[in-house]
């Protein structure tokens, strides 16, 4: 992976020249042997309110910028902010996102990057503050992309999903997920991902025939309008999806690599799961009764993303069944 230089003076005076020679960005690009966006940028940051591009002014608005240094140094209530929130355990996403969606008026947004390469910088090593990361890294690994080495057959991405699968406006379109707790032993989660009802079922091991059983097993027991679709990450119990496709006539797709929180439904179902399922759990102490009342209970939960309906009424909805449901006396369902 070839590392990014900023432009040099003799850069920027061919810039110049060619700008002055009504060369396009592409030809600048092309005779510097550098990226559009890289041209682009530069104009867009150190040309002049007219439009006129000035070398020696481009290189002293470069430097400027260089001596001003990270907004987190410059602001002190901003950097107050940050390594307060860093020390209750929020994660720079979480900081970023806060900020982004104008929880702290008096604040500037500052991107997640920008926390992380502030983190790292010279200035802070002593300060340590990578202790205060998930990771605890002392050093940044910056990993390029990687590839997929799936062996799955006939595949499908999950870019193929068509439209009202991403946009939930159909039911009936599932993602699928495996959670691990103590010895290993595997639960299947399975949320519908309209109506957030989700669906738990013992696995007896973490193979791709036993699981795509038990996923037949499930599904055959369900309303027909509810199996149109599943999507999976790439793990390997989900290689026999095949049998799924041919039983169920139900589509399968699969996320791309390493990149799981595609499936957000069940991702974060799983994270709800876990205040009921930590990681301790002897699922083999547990009856399949005690299973299922766990899913039950998260599925008469009121949720915010379905206007604080339960996820069991907006999946009866679905299927046009009208649902009075009252904790004091019980559901009452009008077909």
């Amino acid at each position: 992976m070839t590392r990014y230089t900023h432009l040099t003076p003799d850069e920027r005076a061919t810039i110049a020249r060619l700008r002055a020679q009504g060369a396009s960005i592409a030809a600048i690009a092309r005779q510097l042997g550098r990226a559009r966006s890289t041209i682009i940028r530069e104009l867009r940051r150190n040309a002049n309110k007219d439009g006129h591009y000035n070398p020696d002014t481009a290189q002293n608005r470069y430097l400027a910028r260089r001596r001003r240094g990270c907004i987190l140094d410059r602001i002190e209530e901003l950097n107050r902010f940050v390594i307060d929130r860093l020390h209750e355990n929020w994660t720079p996403q979480a900081i970023a996102g806060w900020l982004k969606a104008g929880n702290e008026k008096a604040l500037p947004y500052v991107s997640h990057e920008t926390i992380h390469a502030w983190i790292y910088a010279a200035a802070q090593r002593a300060r340590k503050l990578w202790k205060l990361l998930p990771q605890r890294r002392a050093k940044r690994r910056l990993r390029p992309a990687r590839r997929s080495k799936s062996l799955i057959p006939d595949r499908k991405s999950i870019h193929d999903r068509p439209p009202q699968v991403n946009d939930r406006s159909e039911g009936g379109h599932w993602e699928g997920d495996l959670m691990f707790c103590k010895r290993n032993r595997p639960l299947l989660v399975l949320v519908e991902r309209k109506s957030r009802f989700v669906i738990i079922a013992r696995l007896q091991a973490r193979d791709a025939k036993g699981t795509a059983r038990v996923i037949m097993d499930v599904f055959r027991q369900l309303d027909p309008r509810l199996r149109r679709s599943i999507t999976f990450d790439n793990g390997t119990e989900f290689a026999r999806h095949t049998l799924i496709k041919e039983a169920l006539n139900m589509a399968t797709f699969f996320c791309d690599a390493y990149a799981s929180w595609q499936k957000g439904a069940v991702e974060n179902m799983n994270g709800r799961l876990r205040r009921d399922l930590p990681r301790k759990t002897d699922i083999d102490k547990m009856s399949d009764e005690d299973i299922a009342d766990i899913a039950f209970m998260h599925n008469l939960t009121p949720r915010k993303c379905l206007g604080f309906k339960t996820p069991l009424q907006a999946l009866l909805q679905q299927l046009d069944i009208n649902v009075r449901l009252s904790f004091h006396g019980g559901v009452a369902l009008q077909t």
